[in-house]
């Protein structure tokens, strides 16, 4: 069982987030602040408190504008008949399009102290796993993320499905990652799924503990199930108290403390926007709390990316063939009448 680790896991997407959901105004306003004050924030209270975490961004938005896309296989979904580019400014950049672009948010990111990891949120947010969706498509993405990966110099090796939609993972291992993020563990899950939102949703509002965590392999790459979403304070999700929200993380954080393994809270800093500062806040104090656990030994924080490298390691030490003691260097050296003894010891065996 995993050391007592806390992961935190961010995926930040600006307007590419739900704009087949319900392009408007406030969608936009929203990648606006994110890209202005609700990513700087957070990177501010992670490195105040000296934790790392994994922001999974949007590829596309990784760049100061977007670059050419004619050669993307297309994509229709029946929530969304589009061309998928439709509504990113084809001629906008960075400084006109905040919105939708953040190349300075990602060397902000970069330059942080304690280092942070950069993975992807695919290259355009579409969902894997839905209908509509295709092969040649997801391949698409992963070598468009491989390429942005090359010209930064970042590695590749987290990533997170857009809404958690998880399809296409020999293509990902293929492409050069080595985790994911996998759908939530939960104390209970139901074949239907309306009944596992209902159960979610019930959880957030009693403030209920989260489940642990350990890596695993799927199709060849690691896989890290989140543990607990902090959801944002828009519509319904507005009447969770703050306390609940701040009961279940403090319930993770004791959890892991005391029972091992991996506590992996993860959200969207978009999230932040409503009825700001509350959520922030939360996180804020949540933030806090981690850096006196993880400063006092009691828990660790990592990476996605380290905590696959981790496990790898693991895995690949479980596997070697451990060599007879005399043959290791540290052996000691036996008299001839030892050797012999052995000798015919293992002959006869």
């Amino acid at each position: 069982m995993t050391r007592p680790t806390v992961v935190i896991s961010l995926d930040l997407e600006l307007s590419w987030g739900s704009f087949d959901l319900s392009y408007g105004d406030e969608l936009l306003k929203m990648g606006r602040w994110t890209h202005d004050v609700g990513a700087p924030n957070l990177l501010r209270h992670l490195t105040r408190n000296g934790i790392s975490a994994t922001w999974a961004i949007v590829g596309a938005m990784m760049r100061r504008s977007l670059p050419d896309v004619s050669g993307l296989p297309d994509v229709r979904y029946p929530h969304f008949a589009k061309p998928w580019f439709s509504y990113i400014p084809k001629e906008g950049d960075e400084q006109t399009h905040p919105e939708w672009f953040g190349a300075s948010l990602v060397e902000m990111i970069r330059k942080a102290s304690p280092e942070q990891e950069i993975g992807f949120h695919s290259f355009s947010h579409v969902p894997f796993g839905e209908r509509g969706m295709t092969r040649e498509r997801a391949i698409a993405e992963y070598r468009h993320c491989a390429q942005i990966a090359k010209d930064l110099g970042i590695p590749k090796s987290s990533f997170v499905f857009p809404r958690n939609s998880v399809a296409y993972l020999e293509e990902l291992r293929d492409a050069g990652f080595t985790c994911f993020r996998d759908v939530d563990r939960l104390p209970m899950r139901f074949s239907n799924g309306m009944l596992n939102s209902l159960s979610m949703i019930w959880a957030d509002f009693a403030g209920s503990s989260p489940c642990m965590i350990e890596p695993s392999l799927k199709d060849g790459i690691v896989s890290i199930p989140g543990s607990l979403l902090i959801r944002y304070a828009a519509g319904w999700r507005k009447f969770i108290p703050d306390s609940s929200r701040l009961r279940r993380l403090r319930k993770g954080l004791e959890h892991v403390r005391l029972s091992r393994g991996v506590f992996h809270v993860w959200f969207h800093p978009e999230n932040l926007y409503a009825e700001w500062p509350r959520v922030e806040n939360v996180v804020a104090r949540f933030l806090e709390e981690l850096g006196v656990l993880v400063r006092n030994g009691d828990v660790r924080c990592l990476t996605m990316g380290r905590l696959a490298e981790e496990f790898q390691s693991h895995s690949t030490a479980k596997r070697k063939p451990h060599l007879p003691a005399a043959c290791t260097p540290s052996a000691q050296v036996s008299s001839p009448a030892q050797s012999s003894r052995r000798a015919g010891s293992a002959i006869s065996a």
